[in-house]
């Protein structure tokens, strides 16, 4: 049985492995720079904060960040959201559960009730009434910058 070999004819036309190995090495290296060594993800930066209404702690409140596309309509990542305690503060986490957001800008929306409680219900009780007014939700124009190392101190003096 022959086994295939590399013969001179290969050779010049460019098959050599050997003389093309270190070329091949260093394309690799520059490619995994600019990919880089992490997930794979945007950058996140740890945000914190608190949310008031009329100079009240906004408890019991769902306060979403989602980030801003850029000029170039690259996807600019993942958003994040927290609910408020009873003081009114919150701690950001993404949708898949990371601590944080997205470094950059974000629209932001504050609702005093969950956007997915259910609107018709089995149980019989009053309405949510929805007490953030929606400049700060459906209408919202609130943009916040997230820096790249973080706010501990993220505030939200809401008004109606």
């Amino acid at each position: 049985m022959n086994s295939p070999r590399m013969g001179s004819e290969h050779t010049r036309e460019g098959w050599n492995l050997a003389g093309r190995l270190p070329g091949c090495v260093l394309a690799a290296a520059v490619l995994a720079s600019f990919v880089g060594c992490g997930d794979g993800g945007p950058q996140l930066a740890p945000i914190s904060g608190v949310v008031t209404l009329d100079g009240e702690p906004l408890a019991n409140a769902v306060i979403n960040f989602q980030p801003v596309a850029s000029a170039s309509g690259a996807n600019p990542g993942v958003g994040s959201s927290a609910r408020t305690d009873s003081e009114g503060r919150f701690v950001l986490e993404t949708i898949d559960g990371k601590p944080g957001a997205v470094v950059g800008p974000h629209k932001v929306k504050i609702f005093s009730y969950s956007p997915e409680s259910p609107v018709v219900s089995d149980v019989d009780t009053e309405p949510t009434v929805e007490r953030v007014p929606e400049e700060y939700n459906y209408r919202s124009k609130l943009i916040f910058e997230v820096p790249a190392g973080g706010d501990p101190d993220a505030r939200f003096d809401l008004t109606t």
